[in-house]
């Protein structure tokens, strides 16, 4: 019986699938700023999230919100930070999370996440439009998905985070988990910035709904059931745990 060599590059990392996402959240950011501030005003009528558009039928809402972000206006006023925010965030989890599930069940993930953030914003839209009836744009519902998932699958795993983007920390991945549940349930009670919380807390939701709905296995299960796990499978974990070393 053949053994399965750690070092083996049998399994590369994945990446085309988030390198595909954040080409779309450039493409699009750049075509936003380019309108006209009447065109800006009609591309978000269309595509950004909202409970007017949805109960008129468009549906795509819920899709194309999640790659939507400022404007040329609000970029001016520091918007920019928000679409580069996500971009760094995808660029660091994607590549773990696409190689952990592969590229159909990452995108399901990501995709999936996002939308039941946006759900969730507008149920809390419906119940009260003062707190949340804003239109809603950004990644960040599915980036919260991911998160949720790494916080699951590779929960006992330490991730180098910085606190309010400045403080160094490193936290169990769990903990990161909790922590963005925490602030998301808080920003839904205490409401400040321009973030949707809600979403947020909903992308949170999604994430570990997904991972359920996915069958994933975490690293602790596969060691527990070896003779249900292909080799490849595991190797493919063994990978994305030394792609998380290298965030220390």
């Amino acid at each position: 019986m053949s053994e399965t060599n750690p070092n083996s590059t049998e399994v590369k990392v994945l990446r085309d699938v988030t390198f595909g996402l954040v080409a779309i959240n450039l493409v699009v950011a750049i075509h936003k700023w380019r309108l006209s501030a009447a065109q800006e005003v009609q591309f978000d009528r269309l595509y950004a999230l909202s409970l007017e558009g949805v109960r008129h039928g468009a549906w795509w809402q819920f899709l194309t919100y999640q790659f939507l972000h400022a404007g040329a206006a609000m970029f001016r006023q520091g918007g920019w930070l928000h679409l580069v925010i996500n971009v760094l965030f995808l660029d660091s989890l994607g590549p773990v999370l696409e190689t952990t599930l592969g590229r159909w069940r990452f995108l399901v993930l990501y995709l999936v996440s996002g939308a039941l953030g946006g759900l969730v914003h507008l149920l809390g839209a419906a119940l009260s439009p003062s707190l949340f009836g804003h239109p809603v744009v950004g990644a960040s519902a599915g980036l919260c998905g991911l998160l949720a998932a790494l916080g699951t699958i590779y929960a006992e795993e330490r991730i180098r985070a910085r606190l309010l983007f400045v403080i160094p920390v490193t936290w169990k991945a769990k903990y990161l988990l909790l922590l963005a549940m925490v602030i998301s349930a808080a920003g839904v009670v205490f409401p400040f910035g321009h973030v949707a919380h809600l979403a947020h807390l909903g992308g949170l939701v999604g994430g570990l709904w997904c991972v359920n709905w996915l069958k994933v296995q975490t690293p602790l299960e596969i060691g527990r059931s070896e003779e249900h796990t292909s080799e490849l499978q595991s190797l493919a974990y063994l990978v994305c745990r030394r792609l998380l070393e290298k965030k220390k």
